[in-house]
């Protein structure tokens, strides 16, 4: 163990009195203080620690005031990210608080990234499904390349995003377009259902009723015939579809699901533990031989270096498991890379360039 200083410089105006304390992936997010106070000192406010060297820290500040918990936020109101630090040694990290969030959850957040050119609301069996939508500033006039995301509320603007952070897809397809690669981005929100939508075997966070095959036959049956209608026809060898942690494990389940619906999965950091691994077993006998598969994974995705050391070995393995089964498989580790939207935003554009040129290399054959 070695000893860790957290230090928060100072607090945002107007921080009511009540207990400052630390949480984080090192207790699992909880919202007991007992042993993680900080002291008030002035205008900051200190708290010391023993942590495993080599853990790897996501931490947030929640304040307990008149019963009520309040965790840090940004300075519009909205989730901030959280802190994330390396233990290495004896070390202080200093914790720069933006502000507390409010009831308007960031709404007033300003964006730095470019907005969808428009919204859809399609119906689905749990009720109005939200579709964010991109094309070039200059359309061919001819069916694009088709990207189907998940987590459609963090890809594009900052302002509807989960804590803040986007993964900037305009900007990255806009730049492609340029070079005469353009596609068609297709974004899908997801609510508090997300567990059930996104993971297919049943587990304590969907309640042990996973909703992920009724959300693929939706995306087939509803949201695709929608896009032909409006964009043209796009055939399955050049659709794509993507997701990260969650929205990777559906991806890639889809893909080996029905074989012939994309000819391209991005699977960003999958989150393939749900049910004791059970998609592992799943996919045995299972073949999307048509597929190329994009396969990522940060080196920093786990609570300490050994279990970051550990997914990526996991990652390996998943490769060499698809490689019999799919017609390619692209790995890519992420250096200093976290499971976070900053980094999949980081890996995104390189995913995106291997796609719409490998439909190039593709087509000349």
């Amino acid at each position: 163990m070695v000893q860790v200083r957290f230090v928060i410089p100072e607090l945002p105006p107007q921080t009511p009195e009540g207990t400052l304390f630390l949480t984080g992936t090192h207790r699992n997010w909880r919202d007991d203080p007992a042993g993680w106070t900080f002291e008030r000192m002035g205008g900051e406010a200190v708290l010391d620690a023993h942590l495993p060297e080599g853990a790897l820290l996501e931490v947030k500040v929640r304040l307990l005031h008149d019963g009520q918990v309040t965790e840090e936020g940004d300075v519009w109101g909205g989730r901030a990210p959280a802190h994330k630090a390396v233990v290495s040694g004896d070390i202080e990290i200093r914790l720069h608080l933006g502000g507390w969030q409010d009831s308007g959850q960031g709404r007033s957040r300003p964006s730095a990234s470019a907005p969808p050119r428009e919204e859809w609301e399609l119906a689905a069996p749990w009720g109005p499904q939200v579709v964010r939508l991109w094309w070039p500033a200059s359309p061919t006039g001819q069916p694009l390349p088709l990207l189907i995301l998940h987590d459609g509320q963090n890809v594009f603007d900052e302002a509807v995003t989960f804590a803040g952070q986007s993964w900037n897809v305009a900007r990255a397809a806009q730049i492609l377009a340029d070079e005469n690669r353009p596609c068609l981005i297709a974004a899908l929100s997801v609510n508090h259902e997300r567990s059930r939508r996104y993971v297919p075997f049943p587990f304590e966070l969907n309640g042990f009723q996973p909703g992920a095959d009724e959300y693929l036959d939706w995306i087939a049956g509803t949201l695709k015939p929608a896009l032909r209608e409006r964009f043209g026809a796009v055939d399955a060898p050049h659709t794509a579809l993507a997701g990260s942690s969650f929205g990777g494990l559906i991806t890639l389940y889809g893909g080996l699901r029905a074989p012939l619906e994309f000819g391209t999965l991005g699977v960003f950091s999958p989150a393939i533990f749900p049910a004791d691994f059970e998609l592992l077993r799943w996919m045995e006998g299972r073949t999307a031989p048509r597929s190329r598969v994009w396969l990522d994974m940060g080196d920093r995705e786990a609570d300490s270096l050994q279990g970051a050391a550990e997914m990526v070995a996991l990652t390996h393995d998943l490769a060499a498991r698809l490689r019999p089964k799919v017609r390619e498989v692209q790995v890519t580790i992420g250096e200093n890379h976290w499971h976070d939207e900053a980094a999949w935003a980081a890996r995104f554009p390189a995913f995106l360039r291997w796609w719409l040129e490998g439909l190039s290399v593709q087509a000349s054959r």
